[in-house]
Formats: C-alpha cells, structure tokens, sequence
C-alpha cells in the first residue's frame, strides 16, 4: 500500500512540474522576444504618391511625391483641373498622353515625370510648371485656365514636365 500512495504521489509531483516547466517554457519563449520586436515601425511620411506602380504600370505616368494636394483624376468634362498633354504610346488609357489633376487646396506641389509632354492646362491657381529641356531645368507660369506650350509646344526641343505647384 506504502508503494502505491508513494508512486501516486511520484505521479502527482511529475505532473505539476510538467504542468509548471510548460507554463515556464512558453513564458521563456514570450519574454525571449526583444523590445524591438515589439515595438511597431516608426511612422515617417516619405510623401511618395499612394499607388504609383499601378499608374505608372496603367498609365506610363510616374509620379513621384507632393502634399496631396494635387492628384491625378479622371479626365472629363468637370472644369476647374490641370491638364497636361504628351506624347505617350505606352499610356493604356481611352485618352493617352492626356493627364488631369485636381488640386485640392489653396496651394499644392507634385513631382512627377511626364516625358514628351508638350502642353499644360491651368486652372483657377497660379500654376508653375518645372520642365527639362536638353538636361536643363527651367520653370514655366502656366496660364490660368488656359494652354501653355512646354517644350515642343513652346517651339523648342522635347521636354520632361518634372514639378507642378499651385498657389492662390
């Protein structure tokens, strides 16, 4: 009878240290992470334009970064946006080489790259477009709800429209 009670309470002893080296190995295993492990990414906006590898995938268009304040839109026949033209066979769109952009504020910046783009459309903003002409850089006023000629639209070698910025 002794041999049994002593087996019994073995068996017991066992499985409480069994219970108790699980319950330490799986707490081992959750404080074995790092506090870097942890703790999440930080949160830096780098500015770059939300779903620019699907435009440029779709549209032949790359656009770079702004302060969302100038966006690319559906072109049609609402008023009040910019309106770039360019020579673009790469472009899948029912219209290519034809980009519009809202901009959404008082003022507003994107950088993109349009190559070959020959004419730019203002809208109620003061509009300045920076293009590149034979590796320089130069900055044009496009007029207010109007065409500017860019590059061979101004009568002057191919250009690349690199900046677009808005002011009241």
């Amino acid at each position: 009878m002794r041999a049994r009670a002593r087996i019994t309470a073995l068996a017991s002893a066992g499985a409480v240290l069994a219970i108790a080296g699980t319950a330490f190995g799986a707490s081992a295993a959750i404080g074995a992470s790092s506090p870097a492990d942890d703790t999440p990414p930080p949160i830096v906006e780098d500015y770059s334009y939300p779903g620019a590898a699907k435009i440029l995938q779709d549209r032949a268009l790359t656009l770079i970064s702004g302060d969302g304040h100038i966006t690319l839109v559906a072109c049609g026949p609402a008023s009040g946006l910019l309106e770039v033209h360019a020579y673009n066979s790469a472009d899948h769109s029912s219209d290519p080489g034809h980009y519009c952009f809202k901009v959404t504020g008082s003022t507003g910046y994107l950088r993109l790259e349009v190559p070959f783009a020959y004419q730019v459309k203002g809208d109620n903003h003061t509009v300045q477009a920076t293009v590149e002409i034979n590796g320089q850089n130069s900055t044009v006023p496009v007029s207010k709800n109007g065409w500017t000629g860019i590059g061979e639209g101004a009568g002057t070698d191919p250009s690349t429209l690199l900046e677009l910025r808005a002011s009241a």
